[in-house]
């Protein structure tokens, strides 16, 4: 049930952003997403979980590596994928914002268990890339989208309004699971996430209606296919890069699905915080979520053999 949320409630928010957007443009021009995003990452810092951190220099180099890939050198790769295709403006500025953003802090734990590499390495790494991504974001948006000429990005607003809508509310989430009874596993903490980002979503694209009565199915194909190849560029690079670096294969595995999945309250929070219409962005950053989640559910059982044996040493 919890896997499907997100999913059907993302197909849903297509349809009333289509049908009814009058309702979701009224909330988004009330200023609601803000607080979406700082409840999902308040949520996400009281369930994370820190009793056991790596030691060991393989752990750290891991780190260091998959964080330089995906947070410095991410968002070029998206830039030069978007223009080897040929995206329109918008359609870029989503791309770039998806290759910009930290990686999820749930689906890609869970996959790297499934594909037996160490699921401990992707929750701290996960929570490494989310809060240095907060300092990064402002930095490597302004540079990248001002080389492609087509947008200015004032830096310091984004860094303090980021600052406010992710690290603090994750800092607080953390704190308080130390003072309140309530399990980090109780069953509305663990739809609530989910039930925030669609509601983010369908906001969001009411507030650009008028995008869904000119999609063009060639501009689909583009957006999905310059999806897929940042997302295999960062895969690749990761995995290649831990195996350079005489990391062990669970530990690539880690390093691989971490450094490429990207996550989507993040890139809403950073589109809401941007001037004009974003809607074009935000179909991007969707569909890159979509297409992601479905190719690494069919490549996460194919890298290991013996999944639960080594998932379980990297503990």
């Amino acid at each position: 049930m919890k896997a499907l949320i997100l999913p059907l409630g993302l197909g849903l928010a297509f349809l009333l952003a289509w049908l009814e957007p009058e309702w979701g443009r009224t909330l988004k021009q009330a200023g609601l997403i803000p607080w979406l995003v700082m409840l999902i990452f308040m949520v996400n810092g009281y369930q994370v979980r820190l009793a056991e951190i790596p030691r060991e220099l393989s752990f750290l180099k891991g780190l260091v590596a998959t964080t330089v890939i995906s947070l410095l050198l991410g968002p070029w790769l998206a830039l030069y994928s978007a223009e080897l295709l040929a995206l329109p403006a918008g359609a870029l500025l989503g791309l770039v914002v998806m290759g910009t953003v930290p990686s999820t802090l749930s689906s890609c734990i869970v996959q790297t268990q499934l594909a037996g590499g160490y699921a401990v390495w992707a929750l701290l790494f996960s929570m490494a890339l989310n809060i240095a991504g907060v300092f990064s974001m402002p930095l490597m948006l302004t540079l990248v989208l001002q080389e492609s000429a087509q947008f200015q990005v004032d830096p310091w607003p984004l860094l303090r309004q980021l600052g406010l809508m992710v690290l603090l509310p994750f800092l607080v989430g953390v704190t308080l699971q130390q003072r309140l009874p309530f399990s980090p596993d109780a069953r509305p903490l663990q739809y609530l996430p989910s039930i925030c980002i669609v509601v983010g979503v369908w906001l969001a694209l009411s507030d650009s209606a008028s995008l869904f009565h000119h999609l063009d199915p060639l501009l689909l194909l583009k957006i999905g296919l310059a999806a897929l190849v940042l997302h295999l560029l960062l895969f690749v690079g990761n995995w290649w890069t831990g195996r350079l670096l005489r990391i062990d294969r669970p530990g690539c595995i880690a390093m691989a699905l971490s450094g490429s999945q990207k996550t989507l309250p993040v890139a809403i929070s950073v589109l809401a915080l941007l001037d004009g219409s974003v809607g074009e962005a935000l179909l991007v950053c969707v569909l890159f979520h979509f297409l992601i989640l479905f190719a690494d559910a069919l490549i996460a059982p194919r890298l290991s053999a013996t999944p639960v044996r080594a998932a379980s040493s990297g503990a």
